[in-house]
């Protein structure tokens, strides 16, 4: 999907309010930033479509109703004064609803069905940049395990059996949230490094799936130049997963030496078993087609192989390269 010079100006706009949001003190100038960027985004997922209205729709509504919760709980607490835990509590409940966090996560599985695969980027990383900020200042450590521990239990019994890979990934982007809400917490330096990561990861695969025009997991029953293809496709999934030696391995392992240091040794291991389990249902679109492979069918997704090759030397070359940094860096 290419973007016209519009929409382009609007993603501009859309990256502008996240750094202005990060340049901010006020909590008001902070949910102002917030809404610019719900506003900037509407625009590029109205497709003009029923099914991308009826989409829109929902998303807006579940945004606004948040917005403008979180909106009268601030000014009841700046005006009146009152009893403070209360109402951060429902802001950080609200915040929850926005980012699409579990048990609030089943309008996010609803409408990532429906979208382009661009925009389901966009939704799954910068649209939880700003609520996931205004979630660091108020999340309390007992909150934070609780969600944590949501997210990652709900994203595992979730992604299991899903034939959809936009419900794969979004199950996915559930777990990788239950790790983002624990790091922002702990150590914000660290939350920057595992969200660039995850995008950096993510837009390489909405990126070829968006290319190659997959959306289920059958299709890649039928690819051509099927090795070089899957082998690809393999990697970055593993990648994604946090698999060792690829770069998502990276920011996870910076957590669990975090975790070990602070005596978080339950949690640790609670999100170290579902990023197992994670790998299990990314592992199984790659173990049926090598099986079903052998019928020899093809549909008519072509690839070039130069290209192929291109991205995966770049995609390993830039895995391992954040892997030795990141030995440097603990040495």
């Amino acid at each position: 999907m290419f973007m016209n010079s519009s929409k382009f100006i609007i993603l501009l706009m859309m990256i502008f309010s996240i750094f202005f949001c990060l340049s901010s003190n006020s909590w008001f100038m902070i949910w102002i930033n917030m809404e610019i960027n719900l506003f900037m985004f509407l625009p590029l997922i109205n497709n003009k479509n029923m099914f991308t209205s009826e989409m829109m729709m929902k998303y807006f509504i579940i945004q606004t109703i948040s917005s403008l919760m979180i909106f009268n709980f601030l000014m009841i607490m700046w005006i009146y004064l009152l009893n403070k835990n209360f109402f951060i509590l429902i802001i950080n409940l609200c915040l929850l609803m926005k980012l699409g966090s579990s048990p609030f996560h089943f309008w996010y599985i609803q409408i990532i069905e429906k979208m382009y695969w661009f925009n389901f980027f966009l939704l799954s990383t910068v649209q939880k940049i700003i609520p996931l900020i205004m979630l660091n200042y108020n999340l309390n450590l007992m909150m934070m395990l609780i969600f944590s521990s949501l997210n990652l239990l709900m994203s595992t019994f979730g992604g299991m059996n899903q034939t959809s890979l936009r419900k794969i990934l979004g199950y996915s982007s559930i777990n990788h949230l239950g790790w983002m809400i624990l790091i922002i917490n702990i150590n914000e330096i660290l939350w920057y490094i595992y969200m660039f990561c995850y995008m950096f990861i993510l837009l390489n695969i909405t990126f070829m799936f968006n290319y190659m025009k997959i959306n289920y997991m059958n299709q890649m029953y039928f690819f051509n130049n099927f090795y070089m293809n899957m082998t690809f496709f393999f990697l970055i999934f593993m990648s994604l997963g946090g698999l060792p030696p690829f770069l998502g391995f990276l920011p996870k392992w910076m957590t669990i030496n975090f975790m070990i240091n602070n005596n978080l040794i339950l949690m640790m291991s609670i999100m170290i078993m579902s990023s197992l389990i994670i790998l299990y249902f990314y592992f199984q679109p790659f173990y049926s087609t090598l099986m079903i492979n052998s019928l020899k069918y093809k549909w008519l997704i072509n690839f070039n192989k130069n290209n192929i090759k291109f991205y995966i030397f770049n995609y390993i070359y830039l895995s391992l390269f954040f892997f030795f940094l990141n030995l440097i860096m603990f040495i």
